[in-house]
């Protein structure tokens, strides 16, 4: 067997050669006078080397040991070199899982590269559902501990409650998981399969009749004190857009003079920028509107609260709600109820899905085609605003509000005092 002053002695020679000692270890002295520590061995009738170090950082009695630990391995058929592999893996993981591994790390991890190309109103509600239901439960608990059947109980916890909630909050666990997956954390994503929610019944937004449309149009004239708000939803009819992209417009994306609004890509639910050609209704609403606002203001429609945010997106639900029509239809319905009054006079198909902002699949067909059927798109909107017009004209005189509440009634009793706080809001605006 080998003492430490052999292998001290030993010097290099034009060819490598070896030092035994037992057991298959050997130290092997290279030409350029590093000596390697080598086990040699046997698994069946495959030969295998294992490198333990280099002499003298790794000293005799530190390489028989580690040499007789390998020899154990070998006599249960386990390939040291592989076992070693195994272990740095172990460890690396191990690393990885208490340093980055948290579901609360994983999930930031996921969000900051998921986000860069969703609305701010999408990353908004997304980032809610997740602090409300996962975080509590889930943020430091290490991401390989969480199990299928605990998501799962989650997951149904949440459906009795909120049913569509539920079904988001499962999308974006298969992406978080799928982020640990891929930063070396998991080989399988936990989450459940999507049969363990129940089955969405989808409901299409309510659609007002024409009659109804008409109503409507006449009890705004006489149920909603706020100018704001009433032309928000005017505006939202007379376009066919949708609700936050008339609640969150700015006085920048409308050119009044050709009746115009351009509609930013980061604002439009396809990521597309779309333009809108205002009919003359539309025109004259926006500037009344704009004579009487403060200069500078940002926002059409601002929050009362806070004039630097947008007006919030169920104020039309509740002005529809406050007239009545809340269990008939949605600002969203307007959408509908545009739709189908041109395919029924059998309109040009694609003239109606670019009103609304259904664009082409291919996204380099749909910038080049942002301002297709031009002269067409403003001769069906303003068509529309006309139809409406009429059907305000026929059908609003039947326009019933609602029963007033009783302590309401009494701060507004009678035409005279609507007629000056509508004054007083105007002077205040």
């Amino acid at each position: 067997m080998l003492c430490t002053l052999q292998i001290k002695s030993a010097k290099p020679r034009a060819r490598g050669y070896k030092l035994a000692d037992a057991g298959g270890l050997f130290v092997l002295v290279q030409p350029s006078g590093s000596k390697l520590w080598r086990y040699k061995f046997r698994i069946g009738r495959v030969e295998g080397l294992l490198a333990l170090g280099s002499f003298p950082e790794v000293g005799l009695a530190e390489a028989r040991a580690e040499h007789a630990r390998s020899r154990k391995l070998v006599e249960q058929g386990i390939h040291p070199v592989h076992e070693r592999k195994r272990q740095r893996e172990a460890l690396a993981i191990d690393y990885l899982n208490r340093d980055k591994g948290a579901f609360g790390a994983i999930y930031a991890q996921w969000d900051s590269a998921t986000s860069v190309d969703l609305a701010a109103g999408t990353i908004r509600q997304r980032r809610r559902e997740i602090k409300n239901d996962l975080l509590p439960k889930l943020k430091d608990r290490a991401i390989t501990s969480i199990t299928r059947l605990e998501l799962t109980a989650i997951l149904k916890e949440v459906e009795r409650r909120a049913p569509e909630i539920a079904r988001n909050l499962r999308n974006y666990l298969w992406g978080i998981f799928e982020c640990a997956i891929d930063s070396g954390l998991l080989e399988n994503n936990p989450v459940p399969p999507l049969r363990v929610l129940k089955k969405r019944k989808q409901k299409n937004h309510a659609a007002l009749s024409p009659s109804q449309i008409g109503e409507f149009l006449g009890a705004m004239d006489f149920g909603v004190n706020e100018l704001s708000t009433r032309i928000a939803m005017r505006l939202v009819m007379l376009t066919a857009c949708r609700k936050v992209e008339a609640t969150g417009a700015e006085w920048t994306e409308f050119d009044l003079k050709r009746g115009g609004w351009e509609i930013p890509a980061e604002r439009m639910k396809a990521g597309h920028p779309h333009w809108v050609p205002l009919p003359r209704q539309a025109v004259a609403l926006l500037t009344e509107l704009r004579a009487i606002v403060p200069k500078g203001q940002k926002y059409l429609f601002p929050n009362r609260r806070d004039p630097n945010r947008p007006m919030a997106g169920r104020t039309l639900n509740a002005l529809m709600d406050r007239l009545g029509f809340g269990d008939k239809g949605t600002p969203h319905g307007m959408r509908a109820a545009f739709s189908t009054h041109f395919n029924g006079r059998h309109a040009n198909a694609d003239v109606i899905e670019r009103c609304l902002a259904h664009v082409p699949v291919n996204a380099v067909r749909a910038a080049y085609n942002r301002h297709a059927y031009l002269k067409e798109r403003r001769a069906m909107l303003q068509q529309w605003a006309d139809y409406l017009d009429l059907l305000h004209k026929k059908h609003g005189k039947h326009a019933v509000l609602p029963p007033v509440p009783p302590t309401v009634r009494r701060k507004t009793n009678s035409g005279t005092q609507r007629r000056r706080s509508r004054r007083s809001l105007r002077k205040a605006a």
